[in-house]
């Protein structure tokens, strides 16, 4: 599965996602949840939390530019 932001805070945290497949909307909060209890369809992500306890996804490392979130962010492809 492949996200691609649609809405940022005025922090710049990404909040939304669409699923480019299926079009489906998905928040941060759900996104988080499915990674955080293992569904597969989103093993291409992981949750990150910082210092100041925000907690964000990024797609894992794989070397891979055209399926990383902030390469879609920024409408590279």
């Amino acid at each position: 599965m492949l996200l691609k932001v649609t809405e940022q805070s005025s922090t710049g945290l990404n909040t939304k996602f669409v699923n480019v497949e299926s079009g489906r909307s998905v928040t941060l909060e759900h996104a988080i949840k499915q990674i955080d209890n293992g569904n597969k369809n989103y093993s291409n992500y992981q949750t990150v939390r910082k210092p100041n306890g925000t907690v964000y996804i990024r797609s894992k490392a794989d070397g891979k530019r055209n399926n990383n979130i902030e390469w879609w962010r920024h409408g590279k492809i």
